[in-house]
């Protein structure tokens, strides 16, 4: 069935709640706790950072988390991802070696089998100091028959001839932390097959639904914590045959503009 489900619940919460094995492909940017780090130098003025702690816009801050948080959260992505499902998660270069580590140095913990870390060259640099950024780090998980991982089925990406950097223009007048439509597109593109469901426990600006591939039938399960990512949301332009069957299920049956008619539906 082809639905957008959006919840709004802390991220743990959220993927506690879903079955086991029910997820094919999970592509998420988690608000870390790097960030805290560059709020308070001044680096993010999009996110209301200033390093005078007077000048920082705190209606524009969101609660970030903690390292044991991301552990707890990449256990639970594990338990609900499918044994031959894929994980993208978007990182900055401290904490990527943090999550690789966690997927080759501790697999009694959970079956993820390898890693590979891809490159978003956003074209133009950031704000910073010394060598500006102009990259982010995605890391890419998949299963790999291994001892203690029974079940294990191959998902080949559709297409191997693909690199490991995608260039696209950072989004500079939208969300915050707001991702290239395109990027996630071709992410999906890459892993998805009919019949699917694509989650993102931090959907932020919403762009994993409002990107799916044109050839996707599915489920989409999207979730976030915020108020100010519920408010974006509402102006997101979902896929037509979502829109146009009333698909699109919000909590506490809030209004979709340019729907005929909306679906309540617990968090």
């Amino acid at each position: 069935m082809n639905t957008i489900r959006i919840s709004q619940n802390d991220a743990l919460k959220f993927l506690e709640e879903l079955p086991d094995a029910s997820v094919e492909v999970l592509v998420t940017d988690p608000p870390y706790w790097t960030l805290d780090k560059w709020r308070n130098v001044g680096t993010t003025t999009r996110l209301g950072g200033h390093h005078d702690k007077d000048k920082q816009r705190e209606e524009m801050f969101f609660e970030t988390i903690d390292r044991d948080y991301l552990w707890d959260l990449f256990l639970e992505m594990d338990r609900v991802l499918t044994l031959d499902g894929h994980l993208y998660i978007f990182c900055d270069d401290i904490v990527q070696p943090v999550l690789s580590n966690w997927v080759r140095e501790a697999q009694d913990e959970h079956r993820f089998g390898e890693c590979h870390t891809l490159i978003w060259d956003k074209v133009n640099m950031g704000m910073g100091y010394h060598y500006r950024r102009r990259y982010e780090c995605i890391l890419f998980c998949w299963r790999e028959k291994r001892e203690g991982v029974s079940g294990f089925q191959n998902r080949k990406l559709r297409d191997l001839g693909k690199a490991d950097v995608f260039q696209y223009k950072r989004v500079t007048s939208g969300y915050p932390t707001e991702k290239p439509a395109a990027l996630i597109t071709e992410l999906l593109t890459q892993s998805c097959r009919v019949g699917d469901t694509i989650c993102d426990p931090f959907c932020g600006s919403g762009v994993v639904g409002a990107a799916l591939p044109l050839d996707y039938n599915g489920s989409v399960l999207l979730n976030d914590k915020s108020d100010a990512s519920m408010r974006h949301m509402e102006s997101v332009t979902f896929p037509p045959m979502y829109r146009e069957l009333a698909d699109i299920r919000w909590p506490s049956a809030r209004s979709v503009p340019g729907n005929a008619e909306t679906k309540g539906d617990s968090q």
